[in-house]
C-alpha cells in the first residue's frame, strides 16, 4: 500500500490529505515535566541539533519557571554558525556563552551544565567554555522548544532533547556530546 518519495536529502513525515496540499503543524512538547521533574540547583540540558537556516533569528530551547528571569537556554543566535547558551537567575544573566560552530547546519550536539558556581557549555565532545561564579534560577518547572515567554520557537532538526536532574561529571558529558 502506497509509498512515499522524498525530495530533499532528509526524511520528512507523512501527512494523509485528500487531494489538497497541506503544511504539518509545528511540534510542540506537551507534559514534558513538573517541578518534581526539574531540579532547579543543578543538571544538564542536552541537544542534538541542525539549524535550518544558518543565523537571522534566534531558535531556542529552555527549561524555566515560565517566564525569562529563572531559566536556562540553549539557542541558535543571530549569528551565522553561532551557538548561545545561558542561565538567567532573577531577571539577570548570570553565565552565557557563546561559541562558533564549524557548521550549525550540521547536527552538532550540545550541553550546558548548571550547578551554583560551576555552568560548562561542552559541544561535540569538548568543553568549550566554563563559569565559576554563577548562582542558579528557581522554580523550573517547563521545557519548551523556545525561550521561556515562547518567544524565539526553535526551528530546526533536534535527534535527541534530554534533561538531566542532575550535574554531570566530566566524563560523562564528553560521552554524551562525542559525535
Amino acid at each position: 500500500f502506497g509509498f512515499q518519495v522524498e525530495a530533499g536529502s532528509f526524511s520528512t513525515s507523512l501527512i494523509n490529505t485528500s487531494g489538497s496540499t497541506v503544511t504539518r503543524n509545528a511540534d510542540v512538547c506537551n507534559n514534558a515535566g513538573t517541578s518534581a521533574t526539574f531540579n532547579d540547583s543543578e543538571g544538564v540540558l542536552f541537544a542534538e541539533i541542525a539549524a535550518l537556516a544558518n543565523g537571522g533569528s534566534n531558535r531556542s530551547i529552555s527549561i524555566s519557571n515560565g517566564t525569562t528571569s529563572n531559566q536556562i537556554v540553549i539557542r541558535y543566535s543571530t549569528t551565522a554558525n553561532q551557538v548561545t547558551a545561558y542561565v538567567t537567575d532573577g531577571g539577570v544573566i548570570t553565565a552565557q556563552f557563546n561559541y562558533t560552530l564549524s557548521d550549525a547546519l550540521s547536527y552538532n550536539k550540545i550541553a550546558l551544565k548548571y550547578k551554583v558556581n560551576d555552568v560548562a557549555l561542552w559541544v561535540n565532545g569538548t568543553e568549550v567554555a566554563t563559569d565559576t561564579s554563577a548562582t542558579m534560577p528557581s522554580g523550573f518547572d517547563e521545557l519548551k522548544f523556545s525561550r521561556a515567554d515562547g518567544i524565539n520557537d526553535f526551528y530546526g532538526k533536534c535527534k535527541q532533547l534530554i534533561y538531566f536532574n542532575e550535574a554531570l561529571e566530566d566524563a560523562e558529558l564528553t560521552a554524551l556530546t562525542t559525535i
